[in-house]
């Protein structure tokens, strides 16, 4: 009995374990991986919000003003508006920490001028050049350049060439791609030239040290230097340190997936450049990002009276005149060019006979002179040019090349299917293209370097459209 009873329990026990081993339940299959169809551009879009990181507060984002402005800002603005996209800007000075922030998923992209070397390439997606820019040196002028009795005597106290570094030591922005520039330079002279990271500087509070003598050097892009020229005296930044760069944004690379980089690309594309290079000067021109001092309250030089009562005269904006006048001399009453130039306004020798005038003359008869010679260009093309605001760019370009190259850019254009009366796009093409089109029949003038006009005329307006804003 005993062992048929152990037999019965033993039987049970194993029913009962088989029994609760079928009953358990099985291991669930492993779920399948759902996969992320969405490209980065699309996820961006989901979340209706572009984020941004950009350095040097006072030129890209600034916040002290009554709405939110700035380069880079106002940029991306434009291309968040295309895209239905809300715009997030984050400022951190340090470009490493920038870098950062990209790599550790924290921003979409870099909203600076990021130059396209080898290293950037490799480890970033960048886009399209936003800007081409030259890289410049920042020195102060020479002690009492001003009392200086020729150029020469200036000259030959400035740094005017890359060997001139040697042994030279410059300050640059932490991460800066002036940092690699300067390496690779060092090394193309056969010398050292000595380079200080600024972690907490940027090439804004860098160009104000060397103003302020704090130290002799930095490199900056042309369009800072710029700034600094208008807004600080006693700087010299003719010195170019490199040929013109792409600058562009930085991107992560995403094993692939560009989709974000070709929208931007596309609009970057799509952007007229006249309406950049607007933008541009609208945050570069500003003197006052310097803390410049004005001459006078709401004042632009010390010339500003007569200025005024020229433009009246000749009926022109005060501003406008004045920005011929900054660009000719940066208001400089003695100013001397190598080709004979003299004066606030540059008059050419053959023209100060014409008025009158000598190297002794006052401001106002300088400035008398100009103006005279502005109204008779004005009247030249009046027949030619009806609307009155589009003469204005024809006039500059006379004022800088002569009415002779400005009459063939107007046959050229008609020529060529072209507007005569209108500059942007049409007239301009053929002052920025002279040089190749200098032989064709209807030219009478001769050979120009139209880009030396052409220039002339884009940066006069530009500070214009600055001084607009700023100068009442």
């Amino acid at each position: 009995m005993k062992i048929k009873s152990l037999v019965i329990m033993m039987v049970t026990w194993l029913c009962g374990m088989l029994f609760s081993c079928q009953e358990q339940p099985q291991p669930a299959k492993d779920k399948e991986v759902e996969t992320d169809t969405l490209t980065i551009l699309q996820h961006v879009q989901e979340r209706g919000k572009l984020i941004a990181v950009t350095n040097c507060e006072i030129i890209n984002y600034n916040t002290d003003t009554k709405t939110p402005s700035g380069f880079e800002y106002e940029l991306l603005s434009n291309f968040c508006k295309a895209y239905d996209l809300e715009l997030e800007m984050i400022v951190n000075e340090n470009l490493d920490s920038c870098f950062q922030m990209l790599d550790s998923c924290e921003v979409d992209m870099v909203a600076v001028g990021i130059g396209s070397n080898k290293i950037m390439k490799h480890r970033y997606l960048l886009s399209n050049p936003i800007l081409l820019q030259r890289s410049v040196l920042v020195q102060r002028m020479p002690k009492d350049w001003k009392k200086m009795s020729t150029a020469n005597e200036v000259e030959n106290q400035l740094l005017r060439s890359s060997v001139d570094l040697a042994g030279k030591t410059i300050h640059l922005p932490s991460g800066s791609h002036e940092v690699v520039l300067l390496s690779h330079l060092s090394d193309q002279i056969g010398d050292t030239i000595y380079i200080v990271e600024c972690d907490t500087m940027n090439s804004v509070d860098l160009v104000q040290a060397v103003a302020d003598g704090q130290i002799d050097y930095t490199v900056v892009e042309e369009y800072v230097a710029r700034m600094a020229s208008i807004g600080l005296g006693g700087l010299d930044t003719k010195l170019n340190i490199s040929v013109e760069q792409p600058l562009g944004w930085a991107l992560r690379n995403h094993e692939g997936d560009s989709s974000l980089l070709l929208a931007i690309n596309e609009w970057i594309d799509n952007f007229e450049q006249r309406n950049l290079n607007r933008i541009l000067a609208k945050y570069v021109n500003k003197g006052n990002v310097f803390g410049m001092k004005k001459p006078k309250a709401d004042g632009l030089s010390g010339f500003d009276a007569i200025i005024k009562k020229t433009a009246k005269e000749i009926g022109w904006d005060w501003r406008l005149l004045a920005s011929l006048i900054f660009q000719e001399s940066h208001f400089r009453l003695d100013l001397e060019s190598e080709k004979g130039a003299f004066g606030l306004m540059q008059l050419m020798p053959v023209v100060m006979e014409r008025y009158d005038i000598d190297y002794d003359a006052t401001p106002e008869e300088q400035l008398e002179a100009g103006g005279k010679l502005i109204k008779y260009l004005s009247d030249c093309l009046a027949n030619k040019v009806s609307d009155s605001t589009e003469r204005m760019k024809f006039v500059l370009a006379s004022y800088n090349a002569g009415l002779g190259h400005v009459y063939d850019a107007q046959r050229l254009a008609l020529k060529y299917g072209k507007d005569p009366e209108v500059w942007d796009n049409n007239v301009d093409y053929f002052i920025l293209n002279k040089s190749k089109y200098y032989n064709d029949t209807c030219c009478k003038a001769g050979y120009l370097r139209g880009s030396e006009t052409y220039r002339f005329v884009e940066e006069v307006l530009d500070r214009y459209y600055q001084y607009q804003a700023t100068y009442n």
